[in-house]
Protein backbone atom coordinates (compact mmCIF):
# COMPACT_ATOMS: atom_id res chain seq x y z
CA UNK A 1 0.00 0.00 0.00
CA UNK A 2 2.59 2.66 1.10
CA UNK A 3 4.84 1.65 -2.38
CA UNK A 4 1.55 2.42 -4.29
CA UNK A 5 0.59 5.72 -2.31
CA UNK A 6 4.22 7.26 -3.21
CA UNK A 7 3.54 6.05 -6.91
CA UNK A 8 0.48 7.56 -6.72
CA UNK A 9 1.52 10.98 -5.93
CA UNK A 10 4.42 10.92 -7.67
CA UNK A 11 1.68 10.65 -10.87
CA UNK A 12 -0.34 13.70 -9.11
CA UNK A 13 3.37 15.52 -9.29
CA UNK A 14 3.70 15.28 -13.01
CA UNK A 15 0.49 15.02 -14.28
CA UNK A 16 0.99 19.07 -14.64
CA UNK A 17 3.57 18.48 -16.88
CA UNK A 18 2.39 16.12 -19.37
CA UNK A 19 -0.21 16.64 -22.12
CA UNK A 20 -3.21 14.41 -23.97
CA UNK A 21 -0.97 11.70 -24.99
CA UNK A 22 -1.66 7.77 -24.68
CA UNK A 23 -0.30 5.85 -21.53
CA UNK A 24 -0.30 2.63 -19.60
CA UNK A 25 -0.66 4.77 -16.49
CA UNK A 26 -4.16 6.05 -15.72
CA UNK A 27 -2.69 8.50 -13.86
CA UNK A 28 0.12 9.61 -16.27
CA UNK A 29 -1.29 12.61 -17.94
CA UNK A 30 -4.69 14.21 -18.64
CA UNK A 31 -7.68 12.67 -20.70
CA UNK A 32 -8.67 15.87 -22.09
CA UNK A 33 -12.48 16.70 -21.52
CA UNK A 34 -14.83 19.15 -20.23
CA UNK A 35 -17.26 18.49 -17.26
CA UNK A 36 -19.92 20.66 -15.37
CA UNK A 37 -20.63 19.56 -11.70
CA UNK A 38 -22.07 20.84 -7.71
CA UNK A 39 -19.76 20.70 -4.97
CA UNK A 40 -20.25 18.07 -2.51
CA UNK A 41 -20.95 14.43 -1.99
CA UNK A 42 -20.60 13.80 -6.06
CA UNK A 43 -16.99 15.70 -6.17
CA UNK A 44 -15.53 13.19 -3.66
CA UNK A 45 -15.39 9.86 -6.20
CA UNK A 46 -14.54 12.62 -8.81
CA UNK A 47 -11.36 14.39 -6.87
CA UNK A 48 -8.53 12.83 -9.35
CA UNK A 49 -10.48 14.15 -12.12
CA UNK A 50 -11.01 17.81 -10.28
CA UNK A 51 -7.54 17.98 -9.69
CA UNK A 52 -6.44 16.89 -12.72
CA UNK A 53 -8.62 18.03 -15.47
CA UNK A 54 -8.25 21.69 -16.57
CA UNK A 55 -11.66 21.65 -17.82
CA UNK A 56 -13.34 20.18 -15.18
CA UNK A 57 -15.71 22.62 -13.36
CA UNK A 58 -17.38 22.36 -9.72
CA UNK A 59 -20.18 24.99 -9.23
CA UNK A 60 -22.23 26.12 -5.91
CA UNK A 61 -25.06 26.49 -8.04
CA UNK A 62 -26.44 23.48 -8.98
CA UNK A 63 -29.56 25.49 -10.55
CA UNK A 64 -27.00 25.95 -13.35
CA UNK A 65 -26.46 22.20 -14.45
CA UNK A 66 -30.23 21.08 -15.74
CA UNK A 67 -30.12 23.80 -18.59
CA UNK A 68 -27.13 22.43 -20.06
CA UNK A 69 -28.53 18.62 -20.62
CA UNK A 70 -30.22 21.06 -23.92
CA UNK A 71 -26.95 21.80 -25.42
CA UNK A 72 -23.44 20.55 -25.63
CA UNK A 73 -20.95 22.93 -23.87
CA UNK A 74 -19.82 20.15 -21.78
CA UNK A 75 -18.58 16.53 -22.67
CA UNK A 76 -19.98 15.08 -19.34
CA UNK A 77 -22.10 16.23 -16.50
CA UNK A 78 -22.92 15.22 -13.12
CA UNK A 79 -26.36 16.18 -11.59
CA UNK A 80 -29.34 14.04 -9.76
CA UNK A 81 -30.40 11.32 -11.77
CA UNK A 82 -33.60 11.27 -11.19
CA UNK A 83 -34.02 15.37 -12.40
CA UNK A 84 -31.66 14.37 -15.68
CA UNK A 85 -33.87 11.81 -16.58
CA UNK A 86 -37.01 13.97 -16.56
CA UNK A 87 -35.08 16.70 -18.41
CA UNK A 88 -33.72 13.83 -21.08
CA UNK A 89 -36.55 12.02 -21.33
CA UNK A 90 -38.78 15.34 -22.69
CA UNK A 91 -36.17 15.56 -25.89
CA UNK A 92 -36.64 13.91 -28.86
CA UNK A 93 -32.99 13.34 -29.38
CA UNK A 94 -31.47 12.98 -25.77
CA UNK A 95 -28.09 15.03 -26.05
CA UNK A 96 -26.81 13.08 -23.42
CA UNK A 97 -26.90 9.40 -21.85
CA UNK A 98 -26.78 8.09 -18.32
CA UNK A 99 -23.11 6.25 -17.83
CA UNK A 100 -22.60 6.61 -14.45
CA UNK A 101 -24.25 6.40 -10.81
CA UNK A 102 -21.83 8.07 -8.44
CA UNK A 103 -24.15 8.69 -5.06
CA UNK A 104 -26.67 6.59 -3.76
CA UNK A 105 -27.35 7.50 0.45
CA UNK A 106 -26.39 10.37 2.40
CA UNK A 107 -29.63 11.82 2.51
CA UNK A 108 -30.84 12.41 6.79
CA UNK A 109 -33.73 13.87 8.18
CA UNK A 110 -32.78 15.78 11.74
CA UNK A 111 -34.93 16.11 14.40
CA UNK A 112 -34.02 19.74 16.61
CA UNK A 113 -35.24 18.92 20.20
CA UNK A 114 -36.74 15.37 19.62
CA UNK A 115 -37.19 12.56 21.34
CA UNK A 116 -36.34 9.09 19.65
CA UNK A 117 -38.50 7.75 17.94
CA UNK A 118 -40.46 11.03 17.19
CA UNK A 119 -41.61 11.19 13.36
CA UNK A 120 -42.09 14.67 11.38
CA UNK A 121 -45.71 15.50 11.28
CA UNK A 122 -47.88 18.28 9.25
CA UNK A 123 -47.94 21.57 10.95
CA UNK A 124 -44.21 21.59 11.89
CA UNK A 125 -41.78 23.75 10.56
CA UNK A 126 -39.84 21.34 8.14
CA UNK A 127 -36.64 22.65 6.28
CA UNK A 128 -35.43 20.63 2.80
CA UNK A 129 -33.59 21.67 -0.26
CA UNK A 130 -34.23 20.89 -4.19
CA UNK A 131 -38.00 20.87 -4.24
CA UNK A 132 -37.93 18.46 -6.98
CA UNK A 133 -34.51 16.60 -5.99
CA UNK A 134 -34.76 13.15 -4.62
CA UNK A 135 -34.35 14.33 -0.86
CA UNK A 136 -37.53 16.08 -0.94
CA UNK A 137 -39.25 13.59 -2.86
CA UNK A 138 -38.25 10.76 -0.96
CA UNK A 139 -39.16 12.61 2.48
CA UNK A 140 -42.71 13.18 0.66
CA UNK A 141 -43.12 9.12 0.06
CA UNK A 142 -42.54 8.02 3.26
CA UNK A 143 -44.14 11.00 5.64
CA UNK A 144 -46.18 12.69 3.22
CA UNK A 145 -45.87 16.24 1.47
CA UNK A 146 -45.45 18.28 4.49
CA UNK A 147 -42.76 20.83 4.26
CA UNK A 148 -43.77 24.14 4.03
CA UNK A 149 -43.52 25.99 0.45
CA UNK A 150 -41.16 28.61 1.59
CA UNK A 151 -38.86 26.42 3.77
CA UNK A 152 -37.04 24.63 0.49
CA UNK A 153 -33.51 25.90 -0.61
CA UNK A 154 -31.81 25.82 -4.20
CA UNK A 155 -29.21 24.08 -2.96
CA UNK A 156 -27.70 22.19 0.20
CA UNK A 157 -24.96 25.15 0.66
CA UNK A 158 -27.91 27.53 0.78
CA UNK A 159 -29.67 24.99 3.54
CA UNK A 160 -26.68 24.97 5.44
CA UNK A 161 -25.66 28.33 5.56
CA UNK A 162 -29.44 28.76 7.38
CA UNK A 163 -29.31 25.80 9.80
CA UNK A 164 -26.12 27.89 11.13
CA UNK A 165 -28.50 30.00 12.38
CA UNK A 166 -29.37 28.18 14.94
CA UNK A 167 -29.62 29.16 18.64
CA UNK A 168 -29.35 26.85 21.73
CA UNK A 169 -33.49 26.95 21.61
CA UNK A 170 -33.46 25.42 18.27
CA UNK A 171 -35.18 28.72 16.80
CA UNK A 172 -33.79 31.11 13.51
CA UNK A 173 -35.40 34.47 14.30
CA UNK A 174 -37.22 32.86 17.19
CA UNK A 175 -39.17 30.42 15.39
CA UNK A 176 -38.58 27.09 16.09
CA UNK A 177 -36.82 24.37 13.73
CA UNK A 178 -38.27 21.37 14.13
CA UNK A 179 -36.83 19.31 11.04
CA UNK A 180 -34.64 19.53 8.18
CA UNK A 181 -34.00 17.05 5.35
CA UNK A 182 -29.68 17.30 4.88
CA UNK A 183 -27.28 15.46 3.24
CA UNK A 184 -23.81 14.64 4.04
CA UNK A 185 -20.36 15.83 4.67
CA UNK A 186 -22.89 19.02 5.53
CA UNK A 187 -24.37 17.08 8.50
CA UNK A 188 -21.10 16.87 10.37
CA UNK A 189 -20.24 19.96 9.05
CA UNK A 190 -23.22 20.95 10.89
CA UNK A 191 -22.70 18.88 13.91
CA UNK A 192 -18.94 19.81 14.33
CA UNK A 193 -20.11 23.61 13.85
CA UNK A 194 -22.92 23.85 16.29
CA UNK A 195 -21.22 22.16 18.93
CA UNK A 196 -18.41 25.35 18.80
CA UNK A 197 -21.05 27.36 18.77
CA UNK A 198 -22.27 24.98 22.26
CA UNK A 199 -25.67 24.00 21.10
CA UNK A 200 -26.71 20.58 22.14
CA UNK A 201 -26.55 18.14 19.56
CA UNK A 202 -27.74 15.42 21.65
CA UNK A 203 -31.14 16.64 21.68
CA UNK A 204 -30.53 16.19 17.84
CA UNK A 205 -31.92 12.77 16.34
CA UNK A 206 -31.02 11.98 13.38
CA UNK A 207 -32.99 9.91 10.80
CA UNK A 208 -31.26 7.93 8.23
CA UNK A 209 -33.31 8.63 5.09
CA UNK A 210 -32.34 5.81 3.00
CA UNK A 211 -33.30 3.18 5.86
CA UNK A 212 -36.79 5.14 6.48
CA UNK A 213 -37.30 4.92 2.62
CA UNK A 214 -36.06 1.42 2.15
CA UNK A 215 -38.28 0.18 5.20
CA UNK A 216 -41.50 1.99 4.25
CA UNK A 217 -40.97 0.91 0.33
CA UNK A 218 -39.56 -2.72 1.44
CA UNK A 219 -41.71 -4.76 -0.74
CA UNK A 220 -41.87 -2.52 -4.23
CA UNK A 221 -37.64 -1.50 -3.59
CA UNK A 222 -35.46 -4.24 -3.26
CA UNK A 223 -31.87 -1.98 -3.80
CA UNK A 224 -28.88 -0.85 -0.97
CA UNK A 225 -28.85 2.30 -2.54
CA UNK A 226 -31.03 4.38 -4.00
CA UNK A 227 -30.73 7.10 -7.00
CA UNK A 228 -28.98 10.09 -6.53
CA UNK A 229 -26.12 11.99 -8.47
CA UNK A 230 -24.99 10.35 -11.32
CA UNK A 231 -22.53 11.38 -14.56
CA UNK A 232 -24.04 11.80 -17.70
CA UNK A 233 -22.09 11.78 -20.82
CA UNK A 234 -22.47 14.01 -24.36
CA UNK A 235 -23.67 10.91 -26.93
CA UNK A 236 -21.68 12.58 -29.45
CA UNK A 237 -18.54 13.44 -27.59
CA UNK A 238 -18.51 9.55 -26.67
CA UNK A 239 -19.20 8.43 -30.09
CA UNK A 240 -16.31 10.56 -31.37
CA UNK A 241 -13.96 9.70 -28.09
CA UNK A 242 -14.97 6.08 -26.52
CA UNK A 243 -11.61 5.76 -25.46
CA UNK A 244 -11.61 8.92 -23.64
CA UNK A 245 -14.87 7.64 -22.07
CA UNK A 246 -13.04 4.08 -21.27
CA UNK A 247 -10.20 5.75 -19.31
CA UNK A 248 -13.40 8.22 -17.62
CA UNK A 249 -15.03 5.80 -16.13
CA UNK A 250 -12.02 3.03 -15.23
CA UNK A 251 -10.08 6.50 -13.45
CA UNK A 252 -13.31 7.71 -11.15
CA UNK A 253 -14.11 3.63 -10.55
CA UNK A 254 -10.63 3.79 -9.55
CA UNK A 255 -11.40 6.34 -7.20
CA UNK A 256 -14.32 5.12 -6.00
CA UNK A 257 -12.40 2.57 -4.34
CA UNK A 258 -9.92 4.80 -2.47
CA UNK A 259 -12.63 7.28 -1.19
CA UNK A 260 -14.75 4.04 0.23
CA UNK A 261 -11.39 1.94 1.32
CA UNK A 262 -8.58 4.29 1.17
CA UNK A 263 -10.20 8.02 2.50
CA UNK A 264 -6.69 8.98 4.67
CA UNK A 265 -4.73 8.37 1.48
CA UNK A 266 -7.29 10.53 -0.63
CA UNK A 267 -6.88 13.13 2.07
CA UNK A 268 -3.51 13.30 1.77
CA UNK A 269 -3.21 13.77 -2.09
CA UNK A 270 -5.68 16.12 -1.94
CA UNK A 271 -3.68 18.23 0.48
CA UNK A 272 -0.72 17.87 -1.20
CA UNK A 273 -1.92 19.21 -4.10
CA UNK A 274 -4.21 22.45 -2.52
CA UNK A 275 -2.99 22.73 1.10
CA UNK A 276 -5.32 25.27 1.50
CA UNK A 277 -8.65 24.09 3.59
CA UNK A 278 -10.56 26.70 2.44
CA UNK A 279 -9.40 26.41 -1.02
CA UNK A 280 -10.38 22.99 -0.79
CA UNK A 281 -13.76 23.92 0.38
CA UNK A 282 -14.20 26.39 -2.42
CA UNK A 283 -13.11 23.60 -5.00
CA UNK A 284 -14.85 20.37 -3.58
CA UNK A 285 -17.53 22.09 -1.31
CA UNK A 286 -15.39 20.44 1.68
CA UNK A 287 -11.95 19.40 2.95
CA UNK A 288 -10.00 16.95 3.45
CA UNK A 289 -10.35 16.88 7.21
CA UNK A 290 -14.03 16.04 6.17
CA UNK A 291 -13.44 13.39 4.25
CA UNK A 292 -11.58 11.90 6.67
CA UNK A 293 -14.42 12.19 9.52
CA UNK A 294 -17.04 11.66 7.28
CA UNK A 295 -15.62 8.19 5.32
CA UNK A 296 -13.80 6.80 8.32
CA UNK A 297 -13.84 3.13 9.32
CA UNK A 298 -15.68 2.29 6.24
CA UNK A 299 -18.74 3.84 7.11
CA UNK A 300 -18.97 5.74 3.55
CA UNK A 301 -20.84 8.47 5.20
CA UNK A 302 -21.13 10.30 1.45
CA UNK A 303 -22.67 7.50 0.34
CA UNK A 304 -20.53 6.96 -2.85
CA UNK A 305 -21.78 3.68 -4.65
CA UNK A 306 -18.99 1.21 -4.54
CA UNK A 307 -18.04 -0.32 -8.06
CA UNK A 308 -20.23 -3.27 -9.17
CA UNK A 309 -23.22 -2.21 -7.35
CA UNK A 310 -22.89 1.24 -9.71
CA UNK A 311 -22.86 -0.87 -12.40
CA UNK A 312 -26.81 -1.99 -11.62
CA UNK A 313 -27.66 1.43 -10.65
CA UNK A 314 -29.13 2.10 -14.44
CA UNK A 315 -31.95 3.61 -15.71
CA UNK A 316 -34.11 0.54 -14.59
CA UNK A 317 -33.75 1.30 -11.40
CA UNK A 318 -33.78 5.00 -11.69
CA UNK A 319 -37.01 4.74 -13.15
CA UNK A 320 -38.60 2.01 -10.72
CA UNK A 321 -37.43 4.28 -7.66
CA UNK A 322 -38.86 7.26 -9.41
CA UNK A 323 -42.22 5.72 -10.01
CA UNK A 324 -42.32 4.63 -6.09
CA UNK A 325 -41.80 8.43 -5.28
CA UNK A 326 -44.11 9.62 -8.18
CA UNK A 327 -46.90 7.91 -6.73
CA UNK A 328 -49.81 10.38 -5.46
Amino acid sequence: MKRNKILFLSALAIFSLTGCHASNNIYSEQICYSLLMPVGAPALPMYMEILMEEKVTTTTTPTTIPPEFSNENYDFLIFDSTQALNILSKQENPLYEFKLMLTGGNFHVLGFDKEEGSLPIEGENIYSFQQTGTASKMFANIYGDIIPEGNYFNAIGDLQTELLKIDSEFKINNKKVDWAVVSEPQLTNLMNRWEENNIDTSKIIDINLQSAFKEANKETYEYDYIPQAALFVNRNFEKENPEKVLKVVERVNNAVNDVINNPNNVSTTITNRIPDLNEQTAKFGFNAKLIEEVQKEGRNGFGIVPVGINEEMDETVINQFLSIVNKK
